[in-house]
């Protein structure tokens, strides 16, 4: 069987959701093919395909960096855009400049079953079913959501076979876009098996060199500096819980030498460890008792798979922020709307008992530590049809 894998770069969400699935594939079924293809980075480099490349990376950064909310307010907008209308700018921009190359591979690797990973790869394979391209109409495709909200655009993929989500209360979003709902798989978001495996608290703080008897406050940047962590952290100093601080700055250089100089100045008064890109992940989520910062769907479902309770820093983007809305909605997470009122958002999250023990339950009814295993058996299943 031959397994293709569509993906696009944006936020590095969506390759990690595709590496999932590729390596559970790779480590369980030892006779299927796999290609990861990404619809901009691969292939040949035509100047549109340069810009569609830097519009879904650099450019979404920047815009959301800068003037969030003016990208929100758009977000918002395209969401409830008319589901009838072609969405002509967004296929000359990103659909086209990908097609050549995608048709290329559809025709040359002759997949059995597709994933894909963004709403752009899944709007191009229902263009070339449309168009009755031979090699999208004999595979299989599966497509997913994968934050706790529905994406713009999702109704322009209605031809794809299976659309899997993280929850059936998006039912009524899919069907108004035009979806058949036989076509839902509610099976979570993709993310590495790791994260669903057991690591004692105190034995992954001995591993981290952390004290195993402090609270501990995991905090990451997602790269590119949404809110202000460094803000966050100076506002820590007034909370009267005591608490140890990791923090993951990712590829976020700036963040990291500010936060080693406001350390080596004595600015922080709680214990920190700052660290730059790491590797281990789940071993710092096993080690913590709440993650704030970033709330994409794959850190979610990387975080409620350890049981990890999430406080949200302010400064959301697009998804981001509606899938803080989601969970603060059914009490699985916290807010930080003023950089101000941090410290007494995380005090209360220490102090109050019950509502932590009612938090973690809705965390459960949540997560879905399989998703990965459930989506590459799904793949198979219908590639093998």
């Amino acid at each position: 069987m031959k397994l293709l894998i569509l993906t696009v770069s944006a936020g590095q969400g969506h390759n990690s959701m595709s590496q999932a699935i590729s390596k559970y594939v790779q480590e369980t079924y030892k006779d299927v093919e796999i290609k990861q293809v990404d619809l901009f980075k691969d292939g040949d480099k035509t100047r549109k395909k340069k810009q569609a490349n830097w519009m879904v990376n650099d450019g979404y950064f920047t815009l959301v960096k800068y003037a969030i909310g003016l990208a929100n307010h758009t977000f918002e907008k395209l969401k409830n855009r008319d589901i009838h209308k072609k969405a002509t700018t967004l296929r000359r921009n990103f659909i086209t400049p990908a097609r050549k190359y995608i048709e290329e591979v559809m025709n040359e690797f002759q997949p059995d079953a597709v994933f894909c990973a963004h709403t752009f790869a899944g709007i191009l394979m229902t263009d070339l079913r449309n168009e009755g391209n031979e090699s999208a109409l004999k595979a299989n495709i599966v497509t997913v959501v994968s934050d706790y909200d529905v994406a713009p655009y999702t109704e322009l993929l209605t031809k794809v076979d299976y659309i899997v989500t993280p929850s059936d209360d998006f039912d009524d979003v899919l069907k108004n876009k035009g979806f058949d709902l036989s076509k839902r798989v509610t099976l979570g978001i993709p993310v590495q098996t790791k994260f669903a495996k057991v690591i004692d608290k105190k034995d992954a703080r001995k591993e981290l060199g952390v004290d195993v008897n402090k609270n501990t406050v995991m905090m990451m940047s997602g790269g590119v500096g949404f809110g202000n962590l460094a803000k966050t952290i100076l506002n820590f100093n007034k909370c009267k819980s005591d608490f140890q601080i990791i923090c993951v700055c990712g590829r976020n250089t700036k963040l990291k030498e500010k936060l080693e100089k406001l350390k080596k100045d004595g600015k922080i008064k709680k214990d920190i460890y700052v660290y730059g890109f790491v590797n281990n992940v789940d071993v710092i989520m096993s080690a913590s008792d709440v993650l704030i910062g970033k709330i994409g769907g794959v850190a979610i479902a990387e975080a409620f798979n350890k049981h990890l309770p999430i406080i949200a820093n302010k400064n959301l983007p697009f998804q981001e922020y509606d899938n803080m809305l989601y969970l603060r909605e059914r009490d699985a997470c916290d807010y930080i709307s003023k950089d101000s009122e941090a410290y007494k958002v995380l005090d209360n999250f220490f102090q109050d008992e019950e509502r932590l023990k009612k938090m973690r339950e809705n965390i459960e009814n949540i997560r879905r530590p399989n998703a990965s295993k459930d989506i590459g058996d799904l793949l198979l299943k219908v590639g093998n049809k």
